[in-house]
């Protein structure tokens, strides 16, 4: 059995694989491409949000050092259990946080 050169398959390049087509990917649109600015926006805002939720932990850890963790700070009413197991930072009722 001969081998001929001619007939063996060439290697593929690193990002191609059997049977890829690679001319029918279309360009992302430009409405889909991140500027610098937006990415460092984009962090401002998770940084904010992030520095908010520790600023609600905090606040729920003094309510409990101080016996107050389960207490409205608006109108001084309990919390319900409900609530507080679905977020344990709440410092206010269901009802105070609607008026507001």
């Amino acid at each position: 059995m001969v081998l001929c050169p001619e007939r063996l398959a060439k290697p593929l390049k690193p990002t191609q694989h059997i049977g890829m087509k690679t001319d029918i990917a279309p360009a992302p649109p430009g409405c889909l491409l991140l500027t610098k600015d937006d990415v460092v926006s984009t962090r401002r805002h998770d940084l904010l949000e992030r520095n908010r939720l520790l600023a609600r932990i905090d606040a729920a850890l003094s309510r409990m050092d101080h016996g107050l963790f389960g207490v409205c700070t608006q109108c001084n009413g309990p919390i319900p259990m409900r609530s507080l197991e679905a977020d344990p930072a709440l410092a206010r009722c269901p009802d105070c946080r609607e008026d507001c």
